[in-house]
């Protein structure tokens, strides 16, 4: 699975990273976010606009999240 980590990344770069990310893979794929709730927040809002779905990884692990097509 093909995996894009933001850890780093200013917030005002992330929309655009993760856009083209869950375009030029083939999903599902994993979005590293971190603890930040904000960089979590402005990835499944990035991935909302963009028709797909987000969950995270493990419950246990909130700084992962896993993008598809369906909801799972």
């Amino acid at each position: 699975m093909q995996t894009l980590d933001l850890h780093g990344e200013k917030y005002e770069a992330v929309q655009q990273k993760v856009h083209s990310f869950v375009y030029n893979n083939e999903l599902p794929v994993r979005i590293i976010t971190g603890k930040s709730s904000e960089m979590r927040k402005v990835v499944v809002d990035t991935v909302n606009l963009l028709g797909y779905y987000s969950h995270y990884e493990r419950l246990i692990n909130e700084g992962s999240l896993i993008i598809t097509e369906q909801e799972f």
